[in-house]
Formats: C-alpha cells, structure tokens, sequence
C-alpha cells in the first residue's frame, strides 16, 4: 500500500512539472475590435485544440503548429489565431490553470454621413442602333407570324392544301391523243357490243387533236366540212388525208346507217387512228423547226 502511495505521488510530481513546464504568449494582448493576434503555446505534451480555445467572448479562427529552434533544438510549437468582436478585458482560458488576459479596443469614432451618399439617380442610356433594329426584326417577325396563321386558317376552312403545289405543264396534244388511244383501246368497248360508243369516242380524240394542235374546231363540223377545213389549213398530206377520212366514215356508218363493220375494221380504224396522230406530230414538229 505504501509502495501504491509513493508510486503515485511521482506521478503527480511529473505531472505537476509537466505542467508547469508549458509556456504560453500572445503576440499582442491589446487588440482592435475584429482584429487578430497569435497565441503560441510550448513546452507541453498535450496542445488545446482551437474549440477549446473559444471561450470568453474569444474565437479561435485558425491553428497550426511550426517548428522553432531554440538554444540549437528544434521544438514544436502552437500557434492559434484569435479574435473578439466584443470589446473589454477577457481573460482566455488555455487550461484549467492557465489563462492569459487579451484587451479588445472598441474602434475610434468614424463620420459614416462622409462615406455614404444618397442613391444615384438612373442613367438612361440611348439606344444603339442594334438594339432597334432588332425590336424591329421582332415586329416584322410577329407580323409575319400573324399573316400565316390567318393564310392557314382560311385554307384549313376552305378545305384547300396549305401548300399549293406548282402543277405540271401540260402533255403535248399529240402525246394526249395517243394515251387517249391507248385508254380507248384498253376498255374493248366494241368487244362488248358498244360499237357506236367506240367509234364515236375514237372520233371525238381525233377532233379534239386538230382542235389542240391546228385550232381546227372540228366537233361540230361533219366528215367532208372537217377535210375540206384540214385541206385549207394545209394539215398533212394526202396520205394522212386518207387515214382520217376513212376513220370518219367509217364511224358515220356507224351512228347513222346503222352499220356493223366486221372485227378487223374495228381494229384498223384504232391503228389508222395512231398512225395518222404520229403521221401528223411528226409534221408539225419539222414544220417548227423549220421556222426556227
């Protein structure tokens, strides 16, 4: 027991010197209100960190060790920044025993009515050029905006296309009369016993020919008015002469005499009827070129 009891009073004792040992300094202890000084703790095992430090009115803001060389030994020593924003004595408490006092001086009286001023008016600034022109590209754009939409609803209302598509030239009278040929030929009206249907359509291609590629206004005019009208108009040769007038009489025979031609005649008046377009077109086209 009495060994336990010595043991721990060399404990205290070290502890003790231990303690006692530690040293502690602010670089200023008279500072301004929101100014910083520096306390520099050594010679100590155990350092206060910087929450300890805050205490009293007083905040630790920064802490950080460096190495200081002393009597040719290097030591480690704290340093903490601190600083108040109260002002008066305050003692800070850097251990239960130790404390040392810091000073804080309210700052001198300062004339704020010279630093401020009342608040400037607005500067208006002038316009440049850019800026109005483009409020103005706004305007155009809204206004063209507008006439859009309007163009759209109207052509929505009247149930036509938004967009009207340019249409396509028109095929040449020649190339129509044939393609009408063809069409006539493909619905074998005569096959079914419409015989006068037949000749009569193949007729009225024929006639809206002339009227297309010679002005010759044919559809009213009988079968001899028609040559003598392509005879004046100097239309074709007498070649060409032959094939028509073999065509219209034909189908006069048809509508007006009743008349029943055999199958082949039905075929020849389609045939004579293509070659006599192409016969044609193919004059029309040198007479052109001749002009030119």
């Amino acid at each position: 027991m009495q060994r336990l009891l010595f043991l721990f009073s060399i404990c205290m004792a070290f502890g003790s010197i231990s303690q006692a040992q530690m040293r502690y300094a602010l670089d200023s202890a008279s500072i301004l209100m929101g100014d910083q000084t520096t306390l520099t703790i050594s010679h100590t095992q155990v350092y206060p960190s910087a929450d300890q430090l805050t205490n009293n009115g007083i905040v630790a803001v920064g802490q950080w060790f460096d190495t200081v060389e002393t009597s040719g030994k290097q030591e480690i020593v704290q340093r903490t920044a601190l600083t108040s924003f109260d002002t008066g004595s305050h003692w800070l408490h850097i251990t239960e025993q130790d404390s040392v006092l810091l000073m804080v001086r309210d700052v001198p009286n300062v004339d704020t009515t010279a630093a401020i001023m009342d608040i400037a008016d607005i500067m208006n600034e002038p316009y440049t050029f850019w800026e109005i022109f483009r409020w103005i590209l706004l305007g155009i754009g809204i206004i063209v905006l507008v006439v859009a939409a309007i163009y759209v609803l109207r052509r929505i209302r009247n149930k036509q296309p938004i967009i009207q598509l340019p249409k396509a030239p028109p095929l040449p009278p020649h190339v129509q009369a044939l393609n009408a040929l063809e069409a006539l030929r493909l619905r074998q009206l005569w096959q079914q016993g419409k015989t006068k249907e037949y000749h009569t359509e193949l007729t009225d291609i024929l006639r809206q020919y002339l009227a297309d590629e010679f002005q010759i206004q044919s559809s009213e005019m009988t079968t001899d008015q028609t040559l003598d009208a392509i005879a004046d108009a100097h239309v074709g040769d007498s070649n060409t002469t032959a094939l028509l007038q073999r065509i219209l009489q034909t189908a006069d025979m048809v509508k007006f005499a009743k008349s029943e031609p055999l199958p082949y005649e039905h075929d020849k008046s389609m045939s004579d009827a293509v070659e006599w377009v192409n016969l044609l077109s193919k004059d029309s086209n040198t007479s052109v070129d001749n002009n030119v």
